[in-house]
């Protein structure tokens, strides 16, 4: 009799299937192209430059750097990015990010007084690392 149950029970189990995914949503809306390929554009890159805050004569060195990233690829484009360590609270990293800056627009600027289209330079903020740093992308 038991036997009888428990195989009642297990074939009543197999018939059943597990809900996944396609339960809840069978067509689900994908991210578009153009926002994947701008999030990714720089995903996973080594920085071109490090500038740490307070550094008055960068403009040599990153002359120099850009110059010889435009020798290999003429269509570069710069990302420059104002990185600060996540603080305790939003306010807190909004005020660390706020105090680099003024520095990050000078680099930007920098940039393209050494010939960069203003639309291939971009200026960004992200709170990620131990110690607060304006990094150059160069894609």
């Amino acid at each position: 009799m038991r036997k009888s149950i428990f195989l009642l029970a297990t074939l009543a189990l197999a018939a059943c299937t597990l809900p996944g995914r396609q339960t809840f949503a069978p067509n689900p809306a994908g991210a578009d192209t153009q926002s994947i390929s701008a999030t990714q554009a720089f995903a996973g890159r080594v920085p071109l430059v490090s500038i740490l805050p307070d550094t008055k004569d960068f403009a040599a060195p990153l002359k120099s750097a850009v110059n010889q990233a435009l020798a290999i690829k003429p269509g570069a484009v710069f990302e420059v990015q104002a990185q600060a360590p996540a603080a305790t609270t939003p306010d807190a990293s909004a005020k660390a990010l706020a105090a680099l800056a003024p520095e990050a627009q000078a680099v930007a600027q920098a940039i393209m007084a050494d010939g960069v289209p203003a639309e291939r330079v971009s200026l960004t903020a992200k709170t990620a690392g131990l110690d607060p740093v304006v990094l150059v992308y160069v894609k």
